[in-house]
């Protein structure tokens, strides 16, 4: 008599994940990022209103042309200068929030990655889960 035996192995996603490092610590699990169809990455993690992190990387970036931000398309996993960033860490956008332009690092995974404020005041991490599509 053969036995064969088998193990199947099934990797979930992890769960979208924004882990605020500076000013202070903060991890949110919720969120979701998605590719606009002009080529533009948005992120969002925390509640909908207000959210923990957000940030875009491209050409439909709210405010990108006032900021002067870069708004070149999303290409994959790289590192992305002057993207507009916004961390609120109180419960108004007026308290304790930071923001403006960062560098957005996005690893070679395509769903994780780093970010950090121009000014050095907002920096952490982020997971999209899945590769956004």
């Amino acid at each position: 008599m053969v036995v064969f035996s088998a193990a199947i192995t099934v990797h979930a996603a992890a769960p979208p994940t924004a882990i605020i490092e500076k000013p202070k610590p903060r991890t949110v699990t919720t969120g979701s990022c998605r590719i606009l169809s002009d080529g533009t990455l948005s992120g969002t993690w925390g509640p909908a209103d207000l959210p923990t992190l957000a940030f875009t990387i491209g050409p439909g970036a709210a405010m990108a042309d006032q900021m002067h931000a870069n708004k070149a398309k999303f290409a994959g996993p790289g590192k992305y200068q002057n993207e507009i960033l916004a961390i609120y860490l109180g419960k108004t956008a007026l308290e304790d929030s930071y923001g403006g332009l960062g560098t957005i690092v996005v690893n070679a995974d395509g769903h994780s990655g780093t970010f950090t404020t121009n000014d050095s005041k907002a920096a952490g991490r982020f997971d999209c889960g899945v590769v956004p599509r």
